[in-house]
């Protein structure tokens, strides 16, 4: 009978943190007017850092040893899923059975940046390592394993670069509008970042 009400309040808490929500303080940052509907699963809300006006539509984040980072201006859908580690593969050790060392952590366990301005549609997966550039539009359903440039739509299992949303003209438009002189793109390195998705 202990055995089950101990399952029954692990249930709840579980529960609660998915539909409830986290204090602001479990977070590594929460910035202001971010949206987290539920249901949201997140395993290590400190290492979760979220700058303002972000909104995800539900979820789940693992990132026990990584961080995850959303800059300003971004969102998710729903079936939203990242996860930033994995599993050592080893010769001669079952699954589950091998324990990772400090090295493979840092292999293993990557950080997943999302820049400003990005948005993720429905069932999306990032993986550890992947950096989403500024503007970027995932397609829904994809599963992100590798970084990718600013303002790019991408998609797919593996998702790939399809192509830019925007015209280097239409891009700097954009960027004289929307962010301060300091923080633009200048168009040198948008013809770098062109040339090098070609």
């Amino acid at each position: 009978m202990k055995e089950y009400l101990l399952r029954c309040r692990r249930g709840l808490y579980v529960l609660y943190r998915q539909y409830i929500g986290y204090p602001k303080k479990a977070f590594g940052h929460l910035g202001k007017d971010v949206s987290l509907v539920p249901p949201l699963t997140i395993s290590n809300p400190e290492n979760v850092f979220i700058y303002d006006h972000n909104v995800i539509f539900g979820g789940v984040i693992l990132c026990s040893r990584s961080r995850f980072i959303m800059k300003h201006n971004s969102g998710a859908a729903q079936g939203f899923t990242v996860v930033g580690g994995d599993h050592p593969q080893k010769i001669g050790s079952l699954f589950g059975q091998t324990k990772k060392s400090n090295e493979e952590i840092s292999q293993l366990d990557r950080d997943i940046i999302i820049e400003e301005d990005v948005w993720i549609g429905v069932n999306v997966t990032l993986l550890a390592g992947v950096t989403l550039g500024r503007g970027c539009v995932v397609a829904a359903g994809a599963v992100v394993t590798k970084s990718m440039p600013p303002y790019s739509l991408i998609g797919g299992v593996p998702a790939k670069f399809i192509k830019f949303k925007w015209t280097i003209d239409e891009i700097l438009e954009h960027e004289r509008i929307a962010y301060p002189e300091e923080e633009r793109l200048s168009r040198a390195v948008l013809e770098d970042i062109f040339r090098q998705a070609q």
